[in-house]
């Protein structure tokens, strides 16, 4: 989503407006995929981030009307996709039916590569310095890294101000470059 610019999202807010849904489905299309990775960020489990993708565009059709063109529309469905994601986890540890589910595992394939193997390691390593961070770190820095959004979008999301967001991603870069310096794959034993 990082390659869509503000105007076309403030176009398809004007667009949703007027209940036009060619917008709405360009709206769909380009924003899908990264919104649908930013929901199984919480939950972990693709049925679970698609329902909660299917509540957020019904949620954005049913508000079309009320979408201002001149705040993020980028940012607004962020934040939808974060707080369904949120209220998702939470009734799942109220009802405790669902079993905890585990991320999923790319199967090791014996013909790569050892610099493949390094660089898989290194990433699996990156993942888990990520999961160190305190959940609201976290969550900035993979809104900014992995998501694109701004400083200002991540404020909204999250509801901060710019200065703590960046304040986040700072402590996030210094807790990873740490880490990295300890790193050395000779060591790893994963």
């Amino acid at each position: 989503m990082r390659s869509i610019s503000s105007d076309k999202f403030r176009e398809w807010s004007i667009g949703l407006q007027r209940s036009d849904r060619g917008a709405y489905a360009e709206l769909f299309q380009a924003t899908h995929e990264a919104l649908l990775r930013y929901a199984w960020r919480f939950t972990r489990n693709e049925d679970s981030a698609y329902d909660i993708l299917q509540d957020v565009y019904l949620k954005v059709w049913q508000v079309r009307e009320r979408i201002d063109p001149e705040r993020s529309l980028k940012a607004l469905l962020y934040q939808m996709v974060r707080n369904n994601a949120l209220n998702h986890e939470r009734a799942k540890k109220l009802h405790a039916t669902d079993s905890l589910d585990e991320a999923l595992h790319e199967p090791s394939n014996e013909a790569q590569t050892e610099q493949h193997l390094d660089a898989k390691q290194l990433d699996a390593r990156l993942t888990r310095w990520i999961a160190e961070l305190p959940e609201r770190r976290r969550e900035a820095f993979t809104l900014s890294r992995y998501e694109g959004l701004s400083h200002d979008e991540i404020a909204r999301v999250m509801g901060l101000t710019p200065k703590t967001v960046n304040n986040h991603i700072v402590l996030a870069l210094q807790h990873l470059r740490a880490r990295l310096r300890e790193y050395e794959p000779d060591k790893i034993s994963s």
